[in-house]
């Protein structure tokens, strides 16, 4: 027989109760212990083979793993963001604040925004990130380019300023504003602008700290050029960080994206529905470790948040058993599904009710 939504609740939380306690600001912190050392050893290694092979080759070995590396430590702010890092609020957001200004993420005002992502997911309305277009309002392009280039440049622009461009001006994000109303696109979006639409009057300070620990990171990298000479941040941050946002989009999109998961207008939206349109997928062993288990994990974190990463994956194995047939996973090479998920997920036909993306005329399930 079927279970309610509240039956389901109530059994989903019997079995997350005992892991939501699960924080251990020690097993944390040696977590990040071991991302600092990998990354500070990968860049001595680097820095002693770098005169000793073509500089592009080394830069885009050197680009891609450190960048790789440094995904791990967004993830850790990612805990510190929602509380799992420890069960100290102040160890949370210095932490949290550190590591993400590290990676040029305005913690605070992205904490707020991200907290609307995870109240309002798969949300067509009310939701925050990767949030589908009405209609295809990209076909000129699909028709010019063709379906595989189309795709290609889709691919590469999302990944490399999908990131950026969603903290400067709410790209793919959300339809309203922190009241629930409709933006206003003449005003800003920036998660920078403590007066943006983004944020309450009450989130104003709480921005401008972001803004001056971003000011205090690129301050660094300028006066890095300034002492070893102009480009050094060029080869041993920017193309890391360009890495790190990839990972960070390919990540995102994979998990709230597919034609077959529903995304829900006023009428049809639930908590419930939206936490469990989240989709986990596999990833390579030492990726899946090195990155906290974000993406193979990523519905357990949407049911409770406050679990830890380090508890999600027995909390994970539990959690199938209860919903069985709810719980999405796509076992396909996760290339391959960013791929073909890009090519399949164009638009939605209307803000209403049950939609599903649309790559042509007729519905994909």
């Amino acid at each position: 027989m079927e279970v309610t939504e509240k039956e389901l609740q109530i059994k989903i939380n019997s079995v997350l109760q005992k892991h939501t306690k699960a924080q251990n600001v020690y097993l944390s912190l040696s977590y990040l212990l071991r991302d600092a050392m990998i990354s500070i050893l990968f860049t001595c290694f680097m820095y002693f083979i770098k005169n000793k092979c073509p500089f592009f080759l080394w830069y885009l070995f050197y680009s891609v793993g450190q960048g790789t590396i440094w995904t791990g430590l967004w993830v850790l702010a990612h805990e510190c963001g929602h509380g799992a890092f420890s069960s100290s609020e102040t160890i949370n957001n210095s932490v949290g604040l550190i590591l993400h200004s590290f990676l040029l993420v305005p913690y605070y005002s992205w904490q707020f925004s991200h907290k609307k992502h995870h109240k309002y997911t798969n949300h067509l309305i009310l939701g925050e990130t990767h949030v589908p277009a009405k209609n295809n309002h990209d076909k000129k392009y699909f028709q010019f380019l063709g379906e595989d280039a189309f795709v290609l440049f889709k691919l590469t622009t999302h990944l490399f300023f999908g990131w950026p461009l969603y903290l400067l001006d709410n790209r793919s994000g959300g339809r309203t504003d922190y009241a629930g109303n409709r933006i206003d696109k003449k005003k800003s979006l920036s998660h920078f602008n403590p007066y943006s639409q983004i944020f309450p009057p009450t989130m104003y300070y709480r921005v401008i700290v972001s803004d001056l620990f971003i000011g205090l990171t690129l301050g660094c990298l300028i006066y890095l050029d300034y002492i070893y000479g102009f480009g050094t941040s060029i080869q041993w941050y920017w193309g890391s960080y360009a890495i790190t946002n990839c990972w960070l989009v390919l990540y995102t999109y994979l998990q709230h994206t597919s034609e077959k998961i529903p995304h829900y207008g006023n009428s049809d939206f639930t908590w419930l529905k939206g936490a469990l349109s989240t989709i986990d997928r596999p990833y390579p062993y030492l990726i899946d470790e090195m990155h906290h288990y974000i993406g193979s994990t990523h519905v357990i974190h949407h049911l409770n948040y406050k679990i830890p990463f380090h508890s999600a994956k027995l909390a994970t194995k539990e959690i199938k058993e209860v919903l069985k047939e709810k719980y999405n996973y796509d076992d396909s090479n996760f290339m391959l599904s960013l791929f073909e998920t890009m090519k399949k997920c164009l638009y939605v036909n209307s803000l209403e009710g049950t939609q599903y993306y649309q790559c042509d005329s007729k519905k994909t399930k």
